[in-house]
Order: structure tokens, then C-alpha cells, then sequence
């Protein structure tokens, strides 16, 4: 009897340990539906897959979120995928960012890597690791603490290479410089680029008035971007 009574305890022990194991495991949050809106706050992962597919909140783990809309509005210390064909992203990402999309706009503050692959995407953010872009047409307004890789592709996402020629445009900071390719590029007055900064296209690059092109280098463009 006494045996039997001292295995009891150790499986309620046993027991006890395992369900605050349990208690400490982040929770996954997914939605998979036509339209869905979640506001989170966990140390979990979330996955959302839809038509239309918002987030919001603080995620502790990575985010993945796949539909025709992606918009996604939160803080991420995991990394962060979106893929869609149009995708909004502003918030605090920490970890590695990706965003396959046609149309892409980046908002807010990104610490690990970013990339993005689209038909023409909109750089406002802060950038402090490597930033490669790969677009028909793409607008930085962002600011770039690492070297970046802006790569103008015409024919990517439905947009057709004979009528939509890649164009880059940079209004904002390249504080470490980088690559530039794409058929046309060129440069608002309220750009800066603080460190050599290699632009590869088919003609030189365009100045406006104001800017400063001293660390800027051109070379003709042969053939497609790599």
C-alpha cells in the first residue's frame, strides 16, 4: 500500500510539473478565412491566411501573413513575412523582414534585414541593417544606416518590361552608400547619400538641385540587373 501511495504522489508531482511547463509555452495565433482582423499581444507566434488579412499589436514570436491585402501594423521581435498582392507594413521589427508583394509599402523601424520583392514598393521606414529591394518601380523616402541593394526589375509582378522601364527614385538617406540598377535613377534635392554609392543604368543618374552627387559613381547599365 505504501508503494502505491508514493507512486500517486510522484504522478501528481510529475503532473504538476508538466502543466507549468505547459503554462510557460508561448501560444500560436492563426486565422485561415475570406477577411480577418486580429489585435494581439503574445510572445507567441501568429499566421494569418485570407483575402484580406490585418494585424495589430506586440508578437513576441515571427508573424506570417499570406492574402490578396496584407496589412500589418505591430511590433515583431521574431521575423516577419508578408506576402500578398498589396502589403502594408509600420511598426518595430526586430527580427529578419520579407514581403513578397505587387504593390509594397514599408513604414517604421526595422533592425534586422529587409527584403523585398515587388512590382513597385514605397520605402519610408529606418533601415539599420542590409536593405535589398527588387522592383519595377521603387521610392525610397526611407533612411538606411547599412549599405543597401535598390534593384529595378521591369518585368516583375505583371508589370511589362517594354512598357514599364524600372525606375528608382531616392528622396531620402543612404548613410552607408550601396548599389543602385535599374533602367532610370535619380535624385530628389532632399536626398543624401553619405558613403560610395554605385548607380548602374542606362543613362547617368538624374540630379535635382541641391543634392550633393560626391559619393555617387555611374556606369552604363548591360543587360539585366543581378
Amino acid at each position: 500500500m505504501t508503494r502505491i501511495l508514493t507512486f500517486t504522489a510522484m504522478g501528481v508531482f510529475a503532473l504538476a510539473l508538466s502543466a507549468c511547463v505547459q503554462e510557460q509555452t508561448p501560444e500560436r495565433t492563426s486565422f485561415d478565412g475570406l477577411a480577418g482582423t486580429r489585435t494581439v499581444d503574445t510572445d507567441g507566434d501568429v499566421e494569418m491566411n485570407g483575402v484580406s488579412v490585418t494585424l495589430r499589436g506586440r508578437v513576441g514570436g515571427d508573424v506570417e501573413m499570406n492574402g490578396a491585402s496584407v496589412d500589418l501594423r505591430a511590433d515583431v521581435d521574431g521575423d516577419a513575412e508578408a506576402n500578398g498582392a498589396s502589403a502594408e507594413l509600420d511598426g518595430d521589427f526586430r527580427g529578419r523582414t520579407l514581403v513578397n508583394a505587387g504593390s509594397a509599402s514599408l513604414n517604421g523601424r526595422y533592425s534586422g534585414p529587409v527584403e523585398v520583392n515587388a512590382g513597385a514598393a514605397e520605402l519610408r521606414g529606418v533601415f539599420n541593417d542590409a536593405l535589398v529591394v527588387r522592383a519595377s518601380r521603387v521610392n525610397f523616402r526611407g533612411d538606411a544606416a547599412a549599405p543597401v541593394r535598390l534593384i529595378g526589375e521591369g518585368a516583375r509582378y505583371g508589370w511589362r518590361e517594354d512598357s514599364a522601364s524600372s525606375r528608382v527614385r531616392v528622396r531620402g538617406i543612404l548613410s552607408a552608400g550601396g548599389t543602385i540598377c535599374a533602367h532610370k535613377v535619380s535624385f530628389t534635392s532632399g536626398a543624401r547619400v553619405g558613403a560610395p554609392l554605385a548607380v548602374i543604368a542606362d543613362s547617368a543618374p538624374e540630379f535635382a538641385p541641391g543634392f550633393d552627387p560626391v559619393h555617387v559613381t555611374y556606369q552604363p547599365r548591360e543587360g539585366a540587373c543581378a
